[in-house]
């Protein structure tokens, strides 16, 4: 049995990923925990889910769980939170699945050190959808090369917090990387007078409204022909489910970064 502890366990995506690890049989959950400021530290998780009790309580730090108490982290937090979890999972050698987007590269990089010592599954989408999205679109990219423009254009909920999306941004960094150019070639947002589009330049524009789970679309265009590439989630059950083929997928296997690519071998 896999024993996972799971961070930012009240928010939308840690609390889907912790009720689906609740519901499986061969990995269990064993504790889950917000910020100190968090309103829901110190209660019992059956008081927020409907379910039977299952004697977790909400806890405000990894301080509070026992060295050897739990095999694998898994993070839907907040940056800062994500790299303290790497910090953790360094030190004790334990696997840690980090979903937390946003993370600059100062952030990044303190979770790549980690992975030199412990295994590290960093993805921004945990959808099997997602994934195969990303290899069509290397595909695409590295084909088509720079005659089709690539314009991407992501859309969530109103209360996402950053912007473009981590999947965004993967997806325009498959596309630079199939093109052989670097991020200077990607550009988030076009507004003013000075919004003429540059030879190879790779668009990224975000969509914050009601209550959309999460929706990419990968315009490819030449001045003849379209190929749109699209992803819709309807629940955010489609991203709790790998994140628990990652925790599966972690737990034992020898230090290094990994992401969904390798979980899901597409």
């Amino acid at each position: 049995m896999i024993r996972v502890v799971v961070s930012g366990i009240c928010g939308r995506m840690g609390g889907m990923v912790a009720q689906q690890i609740a519901a499986s049989g061969d990995v269990k959950l064993v504790g889950g925990l917000e910020l100190p400021t968090h309103e829901n530290v110190g209660r019992q998780l059956c008081e927020l889910w409907t379910g039977a009790d299952s004697g977790i309580i909400v806890s405000s730090g990894l301080d509070e769980f026992e060295r050897g108490s739990y095999d694998v982290l898994v993070d839907f937090s907040v940056a800062a939170q994500a790299v303290a979890c790497a910090e953790r999972a360094n030190a004790e050698r334990l696997g840690l699945i980090v979903g937390t987007t946003g993370l600059t590269e100062y952030e990044m990089a303190a979770i790549q050190a980690a992975s030199k010592n412990t295994p590290i599954v960093v993805a921004p989408n945990t959808s099997l959808g997602i994934n195969m999205l990303f290899g069509l679109v290397q595909s695409a990219a590295e084909r088509l090369g720079e005659s089709f423009d690539v314009e991407i254009v992501e859309a969530h909920h109103s209360a996402k917090r950053d912007a473009p999306s981590g999947t965004a941004a993967k997806l325009a960094g498959i596309v630079a990387d199939a093109r052989g150019v670097g991020p200077e070639m990607i550009r988030v947002g076009r507004s003013g007078l000075e919004a003429t589009r540059r030879p190879g330049e790779i668009g990224v524009h975000a969509v914050r409204a009601g209550g959309i789970t999460g929706r990419h679309t990968v315009h490819l265009v030449s001045e003849v022909e379209e190929i749109a590439l699209s992803h819709t989630a309807f629940s955010r059950e489609a991203y709790a489910r790998g994140a628990v083929h990652a925790v599966r997928f972690v737990h034992g296997k020898p230090p290094g970064l990994y992401d969904m690519m390798d979980v899901l071998d597409l």
